[in-house]
This record gives structure tokens, C-alpha cells and sequence, in this order.
């Protein structure tokens, strides 16, 4: 792959194409084959965009198997001037092309200081990157494609010999299961630490910014018990409802999960972000401290109101329903039990993964408003299986 990266370097940018479906890089007798096949075809191919990947090659967007949203420039320079503020040297990029790309071209001065190393899914990388600045990488099982070089590659990067200062980021897909994520998270927490030298803190973490929704807040706190949620709003160029300009009203629900001390991490008081004294970190412009929580409690949106029954704050479209004894929408109906109990029988006293009648019966049913044809063909499929055996 990088061997074909560089015959087409070297040509003028007229004769550089990219077949946009296979995601590669032509060379000059390959091309009129995929014009046959009907491939999209681009061209011209200017050095700008060989050194940016992330705009060469078109995202992948199916959101059932591998979707690829990338970072805005405010936050890609935020993460970068927040590392160089920690005196981070070295980023360990895990599906993150975006903060990966800016460090390799030095796009700011706080870029200048930094070394990267981009661990990701997608192969279209080999062709750009070296091999000691890209491996092909499974975040959900920490499998490397290219096993022994990479590992190599991989654990020299996060060696702590010498001055080096390694931090991680990752940006997972949002269905990802944050148990699995969170495994692979402490298996290279315990090979970075594996690697400390003598004298060094052991006891030490490397620090992590993880991307992910601010209402995944409760799962992700409850299994990484150290982490905690920065206010600030990750914009993504490429999604129609993570970013702030085009996207919600109420901005991008994309948050920052960090292991730092949220008094550590600054957020641009430019954008409206500000000092709380009292919880000691930074919080948004809506995001109001509230004396009866101790806390500023506001996730998303306008700022939260305190119900006193409810004894904690909540959004200020919920109201209190006595019957209910909770805060909710005001058109919500007093009989759904959906918040509690389960969601078959109805039961209170068990959630519907050990509902009885759940385990009763495992046969498929046939679905309301499915047609009587069907229960035929499906009777005939039935009697035929019958008569083979």
C-alpha cells in the first residue's frame, strides 16, 4: 500500500486518481479498468490532500456496521492545546484520523511538540501512513491486523523511557458496549504501566479523553469509577445533529469522558464556559451552579430547574406529577409503568429480562397484521420438513 502511494506522489496531480468505492489510491494502468466496473472516480489529486486523508477519502457512513464522524477544527485545536497544556509528547489516537492528522502536519504550534500514533479500523490509512504511525486496529478486543509489527510498534509508542508523556484519545462508535471499551481501556492502562521506569509513579494513570454522549454518562461513570464528564460540546463536521452551528438547538450531545481532574482541563471561556469555584471545574454557559445540589447539574440544554419534591434538579420542560410522584412531560400518562417494573407483564417486582412469561414460551409468534397467506406458505414449509424427516 505505501509502495503504491508513492508512484502516485510522484505524478502530477492531473494523473492522480482515487476510486472512491475501493478507497484507493490508482495507478495509471488501473485506472480506465475501474471506470469499466462504474466506479467514482477523483481527480485532479493536489499534495494538500494526500497529506489530509480524512478529506481525501469520502467517510463511511452506514451506522449499522462502520460509520466514521469526524472532529471540527475548534475541537481538534481544543484537544490539542488542552494535551500540550498538560505537556503531553506523545497521543495515542484511537479512532480519532482527525487529532491524528493535525499533529502529523503540525497544523498549530502546540501541534509542534506532540508525536502521534493513530490506532484505527479502516485500512484506506495504509496507503498515507507509515507503518511506525498507523496500525489497523479493533478497539472492541484489542486486536492488531498486523500482529507482531505492530505490537511492536504499538508498545515502543507507549513506553515510558525516558521524558515521555503519553496520553490517550478515542472515539468509539456510540453503540459500542462500554463494558467491552472499558476492558480494553485497562489493558493498556496495564501495558503502559508495564512499561514504567524504575523510580517513575507506578500508581500513575495515563490520561484518557473518551467521546461519547452525555446521556451515556450514568453507564460510562458506572464502570470507569474514575472518570468524569467535561462540559464541553464536541462538534463533528460531517453529522447533521453533532455540531453546534447547524445542528441542535441545544448544541452537540457529544461530551468528554476524562480520568483528569476536570479543575486540570480549562474549557474556552470564548465559547462561554466558566470557573465554578464551588464544584471546581469548569461548566457550560447555561450549566448554573445550584446551592441545594451542590452541584452544577445541567447536561443539555436550557438550564435545569431544582424540584424540591424530587429533592435534585431537572430539565425545565418536566413538571411534577403527584400521582406519579416523579417530574415528566406534561403530557405523559399516569398509568404507563415504562419507567419501572416490567415491560411485559407489567410486574413490578422483576424487569422484563426475568419476566416468566417472557421464558414461557420461546416459539416465534406470528405478528399482528401479518396476512393469512403467510400462516399458509408457512404451514406448507412446515409439512415439507416433516416428510424429509
Amino acid at each position: 500500500m505505501r509502495k503504491r502511494y508513492f508512484k502516485v506522489k510522484r505524478l502530477d496531480k492531473a494523473k492522480r486518481f482515487l476510486c472512491v468505492n475501493c478507497g484507493l489510491l490508482l495507478l495509471q494502468n488501473e485506472v480506465e479498468k475501474h471506470k469499466i466496473l462504474g466506479h467514482v472516480l477523483r481527480n485532479p489529486i493536489p499534495n494538500k490532500l494526500l497529506k489530509t486523508p480524512t478529506l481525501l477519502f469520502s467517510p463511511l457512513e452506514d451506522n449499522k456496521t462502520f460509520a466514521q464522524y469526524l472532529f471540527d477544527d475548534r475541537t481538534v485545536n481544543f484537544v490539542i492545546e488542552t494535551l500540550s497544556r498538560m505537556k503531553i509528547t506523545h497521543v495515542l489516537c484511537i479512532g480519532c484520523p482527525r487529532i491524528h492528522e493535525a499533529v502529523q502536519r503540525s497544523v498549530t504550534d502546540c501541534a509542534q511538540g506532540l508525536t502521534s500514533l493513530l490506532l484505527d479500523l479502516d485500512h484506506r490509512y495504509l496507503q498515507i501512513y507509515s507503518p511506525s504511525k498507523f496500525c489497523r486496529y479493533n478497539m472492541m478486543n484489542h486486536h492488531f491486523f498486523e500482529a507482531k509489527r505492530d505490537r511492536v510498534t504499538y508498545e515502543e509508542f507507549i513506553s515510558r523511557t525516558g521524558n515521555k508523556k503519553v496520553a490517550m484519545v478515542i472515539d468509539p462508535p456510540f453503540g459500542i458496549m462500554v463494558e467491552a471499551l472499558n476492558a480494553t481501556l485497562c489493558k493498556i492502562q496495564h501495558e503502559w504501566k508495564g512499561h514504567t521506569d524504575e523510580g517513575s509513579d507506578s500508581g500513575s494513570a495515563m490520561p484518557v479523553f473518551w467521546f461519547f454522549p452525555y446521556f451515556m454518562e450514568h453507564r460510562v461513570l458506572e464502570t470507569c469509577k474514575t472518570f468524569t464528564m467535561l462540559d464541553y460540546k464536541v462538534d463533528y463536521d460531517n453529522h447533521a445533529l453533532f455540531r453546534g452551528d447547524k445542528g441542535r438547538k441545544k448544541g452537540s450531545p457529544v461530551r468528554i469522558f476524562t480520568n483528569v481532574d476536570p479543575g486540570d482541563v480549562p474549557l474556552p471561556e470564548t465559547d462561554g464556559y466558566w470557573y465554578c469555584s464551588s464544584c471546581k471545574r469548569y461548566s457550560s454557559s447555561v450549566n448554573k451552579h445550584c446551592e441545594l445540589c451542590a452541584a452544577c447539574t445541567t447536561k443539555d440544554g436550557p438550564t435545569y430547574k431544582h424540584c424540591e419534591k424530587c429533592e435534585r434538579c431537572v430539565k425545565p420542560s418536566r413538571v411534577h406529577c403527584e400521582t406519579c410522584n416523579i417530574c415528566d412531560i406534561p403530557s405523559h400518562c399516569c398509568s404507563d409503568v415504562r419507567k419501572k417494573g416490567c415491560h411485559i407483564c407489567g410486574s413490578l417486582d422483576h424487569k422484563r429480562r426475568d419476566c416468566p412469561v417472557k421464558t414461557e414460551d420461546r416459539r416465534p409468534t406470528l405478528k399482528r397484521g401479518h396476512s393469512q397467506s403467510f400462516q399458509t406458505s408457512h404451514a406448507k414449509v412446515q409439512g415439507k420438513k416433516k416428510k424429509r424427516r
